[in-house]
């Protein structure tokens, strides 16, 4: 199959399942709408003076908040894995634990780390995550996606000492490695997860009663593996590795390495 063109940018997901392409090579008002929307969030999702004002805007945002009773941040690019963590953490504390997550702004990050606040920063590699994305939210376009992945993490880059770094493969295989850094670095004493079967399949359950409360079942977005989007996934991938995306895939790989080695 011969990289395409027309998916820059993309419109909605259609409703045929049979041609992995028909999400990306559609357009109408209502993506438009909503890519302008997602460009003005993450244009005010920078400063922390801004963040009363995303949390408005995110749903469930409010409940989200940095206070003074905040026991953990698990924070991340969207896709990357945060689900997974914060729904692991819930079961290990026996939902005990005041976890602020899912606002997927860098204001979020940098706030927490100036209240010294216990701080994960999840991080997935770049084109996994993209590719993520795109099948979640369909009206994104290619290059607008990856942009947003390298300047996400490049403004929290900055803010490196003050948040624990967690890699997708550390929260999916074993969370508690990284609880045990945050122990140690923050001086806390928060409750190892276990990555048992049952445990495992714990969490999985509750993201998928979440899901199905917030977001009706929508399969493309509901954050866990899924063999219905394997199609979408090799199509995008292969379309996002055109050699006109090499540079940004080049400078989001350099960032991620700025993030996880070290």
């Amino acid at each position: 199959m011969t990289a395409v063109s027309a998916v820059d940018p993309p419109g909605e997901r259609a409703t045929g399942p049979d041609d992995p392409s028909a999400p990306y090579t559609t357009t109408s008002a209502a993506g438009t709408a909503r890519r302008v929307l997602r460009r003005t969030r993450e244009l005010l999702g920078d400063d922390p003076f801004f963040l009363p004002v995303v949390l408005r805007a995110t749903p469930l945002g409010t409940t989200r908040r940095l206070t003074d009773t905040t026991d953990l941040v698990i924070e991340g690019f969207p896709r990357s894995g945060n689900t997974f963590a914060y729904f692991a953490m819930r079961l290990a504390s026996d939902d005990r634990l005041a976890i602020a997550s899912h606002v997927h702004t860098p204001s979020q990050v940098k706030a927490a780390v100036a209240l010294h606040l216990p701080t994960v920063l999840v991080v997935r590699e770049p084109r996994d995550t993209v590719v993520s994305l795109l099948i979640a939210a369909p009206h994104v376009a290619f290059r607008a996606a990856i942009n947003e992945w390298v300047h996400h993490h490049r403004e929290v880059l900055a803010y490196r000492d003050g948040f624990e770094v967690a890699t997708f493969a550390e929260v999916t295989t074993d969370l508690g490695v990284v609880v045990d850094r945050v122990n140690e670095r923050f001086g806390t004493h928060l409750p190892r997860f276990e990555p048992t079967e049952a445990n495992t399949e714990a969490v999985f359950a509750a993201i998928e009663e979440h899901h199905q409360r917030v977001h009706g079942g929508t399969e493309n977005v509901v954050p866990r593996p899924s063999p219905a989007r394997r199609a979408e996934k090799e199509w995008l991938l292969e379309q996002l590795a055109a050699p006109q995306y090499d540079e940004l895939w080049a400078e989001a790989e350099a960032v991620h390495r700025d993030l996880v080695d070290r």
